[in-house]
């Protein structure tokens, strides 16, 4: 059986809620929307200035305007996430999430021990594993998963961990 040792922070937690929100289809259609939609008309209208009023610095103006929504407003929009996110969790709730953790596979179950205790989570509650390029998420519910840093992981091979609870969760199914 598979065993890793590894240490949640605060900016994995925002990284996990970040994921959510770049993985929902409103906040995909919505980005889309503010970084092609609303700059190519801002461009339009500059366009129309240019040509046919002849008004090259409100034209020129608009035009920057345009450029700088497009590029600006998903950094502006990061933040602003980055932002209600830390103020979603309480203290006391960041003081139960964040910590040292230990995962283990067993045959029947995942085995999750904190500072707080072990809890059992059986397979065929587990939803999927989701790996990203800093995070792996295991996923308890639609909302909620086990968030592993891969830079955290201190004791344990993180590829082997994840390759057997996937096989795991698929024998569950």
């Amino acid at each position: 059986m598979a065993e890793i040792e590894y240490e949640v922070r605060e900016q994995d937690l925002i990284a996990f809620n970040e994921h959510q929100i770049s993985e929902s289809q409103a906040t995909q259609k919505f980005m889309r929307r503010h970084q092609a939609v609303v700059p190519g008309v801002i461009v339009s209208i500059s366009l129309l200035l240019f040509f046919y009023y002849k008004d090259i610095p409100t034209a020129l103006f608009a035009g920057v305007v345009g450029v700088l929504w497009g590029s600006g407003v998903p950094a502006y929009f990061k933040w602003s996430w980055r932002k209600q996110v830390r103020a979603m969790y309480t203290e006391e709730e960041k003081t139960c999430i964040l910590g040292h953790y230990t995962l283990r596979t067993e045959p029947k179950e995942l085995v999750e021990i904190s500072e707080r205790g072990e809890s059992r989570i059986a397979w065929d509650d587990i939803l999927r594993v989701e790996v990203t390029k800093r995070h792996v998420f295991i996923f308890v519910s639609s909302t909620a998963a086990l968030i592993i840093p891969r830079k955290a992981v201190k004791k344990g091979e993180l590829h082997t961990f994840v390759k057997e609870a996937d096989q795991l969760i698929a024998a569950a199914e």
